[in-house]
């Protein structure tokens, strides 16, 4: 007789694989030690998902990146327009603290997963808003440093999500992060385009 595959047994593995994902990376990750994690065999864990690929699938899906990707720019959107901040920023926080081992997975340790460019691609989501925002073309440094600055973001991003020990210490974590950061780049912002209306033309 064929056995009942039980919804807790499946949710346990899902939250362990997240957990592995989050610590070690998707290259580091066993299914051996997600089983571990679990508490349950390692068979067990392959009567449910057939591989790691799968599991990983089933955790860290597509449309999850969209999903943030649409969040991110109305938050950007929120931002350049100075109005509308907190329900934007209230809505993409929710979101990190709905899926937050799942976030951090995405922005810092899917190398090996068909998601793994989207660290980069966050990045460079983050500068290519910020440079149409720019009162002129910016020069490479100008690049390199919004490159820099935003990656920079991705990481605290990420090990805030991995690291908190619940949602409220999140939340805490963030939007003390966000008074950290937004004065700053306001600050690297004025710069550039003083930078740029100083010598328009220099490249």
């Amino acid at each position: 007789m064929a056995q009942v595959l039980k919804e807790a047994v499946r949710a346990r593995i899902r939250a362990a694989a997240l957990r592995c994902f989050a610590d070690q990376g998707y290259a580091g990750t066993s299914m051996a030690g997600i089983a571990t994690v679990a508490g349950t065999a390692p068979g067990n864990v392959y009567r449910y998902f057939p591989s790691k690929e799968a599991l990983f699938a089933e955790v860290v899906p597509p449309e999850l990146a969209a999903r943030h990707d649409e969040l991110l720019d109305g938050r950007i959107a929120a931002l350049a327009e100075g109005s509308g901040n907190r329900a934007a920023a209230a809505e993409l926080l929710d979101f990190w603290l709905a899926h937050r081992l799942a976030v951090s997975v995405l922005l810092d340790r899917a190398d090996g997963t068909p998601v793994a460019g989207y660290p980069t691609a966050f990045v460079q989501r983050l500068v290519d808003h910020t440079v149409r925002a720019l009162p002129g073309t910016p020069r490479p440094v100008h690049r390199d440093l919004l490159h820099l600055v935003f990656d920079n973001t991705r990481r605290a991003v990420a090990r805030i999500l991995s690291t908190a020990t619940d949602d409220e210490h999140a939340r805490a974590l963030v939007t003390g992060f966000w008074s950290y950061q937004l004065p700053g780049l306001d600050g690297l912002l004025a710069g550039i385009a003083a930078d740029l209306s100083a010598d328009p033309v220099r490249e």
